[in-house]
């Protein structure tokens, strides 16, 4: 039978948030969970996560469809054989599995809601490449509501005591994405013509051509309000269609689901690798964090950063959803170095350990929920890998309920509705959201990244400086906020390319001045750093000139206090530090003041005593983590 009271205390925690209402940078409870997932069966592996390392949540996928690699999702039949046709003794034969190897275990199920075979060709097109369309089909939506609410009803009635939640599963790879780059359809355009009428805007009766789409009036980056109009009303339109599919499913999950089970969704996705983050889908997610039918949300860790010496981070933006009052998963999924893919290009079972270490530091020090997503099952078969997650796993037991804020100086602000005016597939893109954070996450200082709808939540006072590299839209109220909240109180404040060119009806290079303090530059332009009435502005028009040397520099003139040298990433809230590094050596850590001891939690000795900065030995390479205890 399943822990009652372990299982109370997780769904009390996960969804307490829900009701909350966060106005600072960290959370108002902390993390409830830390869990195992994969693909795959392993039961074994889960066994030893479960029984050895004190792992005992599992989230699974139902699922009815094939991936990327052209295999099942589900080592299982498939359960959704047909309109209203089920063969549910399939998912019963995972659950008895999964329950034998992790008797006294909790469980989330992810519920897969794209088209299998059988619906594919009926429906077209395929929701994992075009989930766009898909949800602009209402036969997909009445087809697919109706199997989620059969399977639903079917779960919580055999297993409603084993499961703790659901994730709601659509789109590429289960994450939502689309990946034919807004490419229209029939189904599409329809709704678009409706869209339209609705909006009370005339953008003609089709959708923009795609040799449109990929073309942009300003200087090819930008879209122009009033010449390139269809388009930005094209991507406003695509995003939202995703968007309010997952409303629309979230909401009836939760009609039929008892307040405590939790409803989550991987969403948000602004830090990503590809150029194309408009249409890639994910750009309402400012409206669907603040759904109150959905508790979490689930993104992975960084794909281009999460190399050896590399700054990780989250590919979404956490603190937007837990300023909404949400759990956050932090997904590490990186392959060991001597795994078949070696996506992350790890050597040894030493970057293996230090590299996963960084990822479990990276969500204790942030408070967020994570999962060991042993993918495609191996991932975690080295014993010594095990023992430091068992390690880790004892540490995140100790501080599951701390609640120490966050001591960044540094914010970075997104703006996903600047972000609808960028041309699809403009490097710019990526240059300004990923590219820019992994620079940032190597100037030796932590940092937080927050959307710019959060701004008004938040207390700024603790931030010295603040990122803007992509805020080409600024109206008359967003000026009137930056310059009352942001814009103040001796802070520097960064902007790159064209900071304020658009006001929301057109766009004018003369407005860029006024908020980078110099006009709008050119390519070869240096930074420059103005000062300005009550705040210093740094402008570069090429945000690849903010390197982590100018950034730290910039950092530095404005008062931010460094951990430790250039190069090496650090996490830390008031009570713990992380650094990461691929080089071993002798390191020196400096603390904002004198700490009476700091202790390192992976051996348990005490550091230091008295002291405001403390010596180590790294090894190549290493991931360290101490509490520091201040009286």
């Amino acid at each position: 039978m399943v822990d009652c009271k372990r299982f109370i205390k997780h769904t009390l925690l996960f969804g307490a948030l829900l009701f909350s209402s966060a106005v600072h940078a960290q959370p108002s409870l902390p993390p409830a969970l830390g869990c195992y997932r994969s693909f795959t069966r392993e039961p074994e592996t889960a066994k030893i996560f479960a029984q050895e390392l004190g792992v005992k949540t599992r989230c699974f996928f139902a699922a009815n469809t094939i991936n990327s690699r052209s295999e099942y999702y589900c080592q299982y039949p498939p359960i959704w054989v047909g309109e209203g046709k089920y063969e549910f003794e399939h998912f019963d034969e995972q659950m008895d599995e999964m329950v034998t190897a992790n008797p006294d275990g909790n469980f989330i199920c992810m519920i897969d809601l794209n088209t299998p075979y059988w619906l594919t060709r009926r429906i077209q097109p395929d929701s994992y490449t075009d989930p766009a369309s898909a949800a602009a089909n209402p036969n997909w939506i009445r087809i697919t509501l109706r199997w989620m609410k059969d399977f639903i009803t079917y779960a919580e009635a055999h297993y409603g005591d084993r499961i703790i939640g659901y994730v709601l599963s659509g789109g590429g790879t289960s994450e939502w994405y689309d990946g034919v780059r807004g490419h229209p359809t029939r189904a599409k355009s329809a709704a678009w013509k409706k869209w339209c009428e609705e909006q009370g805007i005339d953008d003609g009766p089709d959708p923009p051509a795609i040799s449109k789409l990929n073309h942009a009036s300003f200087e090819e980056h930008l879209y122009d309000p009033v010449e390139d109009r269809a388009q930005v009303n094209y991507w406003r339109f695509h995003n939202g269609l995703i968007a309010d599919a997952i409303l629309t499913y979230a909401r009836e999950a939760r009609a039929m689901l008892p307040k405590e089970k939790q409803i989550g969704v991987f969403f948000g996705y602004y830090f990503i690798q590809p150029t194309r983050p408009v249409s890639w889908g994910h750009l309402e997610y400012e409206r669907v964090y603040a759904s109150p039918d959905i508790s979490f949300f689930i993104a992975p860790g960084s794909y281009s950063n999460r190399g050896i010496g590399g700054g990780s981070g989250s590919q979404a933006m956490f603190m937007t959803a837990m300023l909404n009052g949400k759990r956050f998963m932090h997904e590490i999924d990186f392959t060991p170095h001597d795994y078949w893919t070696r996506q992350v290009g790890w050597k040894t079972v030493e970057d293996d350990i230090a590299g996963n270490t960084r990822e479990s530091c990276f969500a204790l020090i942030n408070h967020l929920d994570y999962w060991w997503f042993d993918m495609w099952g191996g991932f975690y078969a080295n014993p010594k890998l095990r023992e430091r997650i068992g390690e880790m796993e004892k540490i995140q037991e100790r501080f599951r309920e701390d609640l120490s804020p966050s001591v960044a100086e540094i914010l970075y602000v997104a703006d996903p509705k600047s972000l609808y005016y960028v041309r699809e597939g403009d490097p710019f893109s990526r240059a300004g959201a990923e590219a820019f954070r992994n620079q940032l996450s190597l100037i030796g200082a932590p940092y937080d990244c927050c959307s710019f709808s959060d701004l008004e939540k938040m207390d700024l006072s603790q931030y010295k400086v603040i990122l803007m590299p992509q805020q080409f839209l600024i109206d008359g109220a967003r000026a009137a906020f930056l310059r009352e909240k942001v814009c103040t109180d001796g802070r520097t404040v960064l902007f790159a390319y064209a900071p304020g060119i658009i006001d929301g009806k057109t766009l004018d290079p003369s407005r860029v001045k006024a908020w980078a303090g110099v006009p709008f530059g050119k390519k070869g332009d240096p930074v420059t750093v103005t000062q300005m009435e009550g705040w210093n502005a740094a402008y570069a028009y090429e945000v690849e000139a903010f390197t982590t040397d100018v950034l730290r520099d910039l950092c530095g003139k404005a008062g931010v206090h460094f951990y430790v040298d250039p190069g090496i990433p650090v996490f830390a809230n008031s009570r713990l530090v992380s650094i990461h590094c691929k080089e071993g050596g002798p390191r020196t850590v400096s603390l904002p003041a004198k700490a009476a001891r700091v202790v390192d939690l992976l051996s348990g000795e005490v550091v230091a005593k008295r002291a405001k900065t403390f010596k180590i030995e790294c090894a190549s390479p290493d991931t360290r983590l101490f509490e520091i205890i201040w009286k």
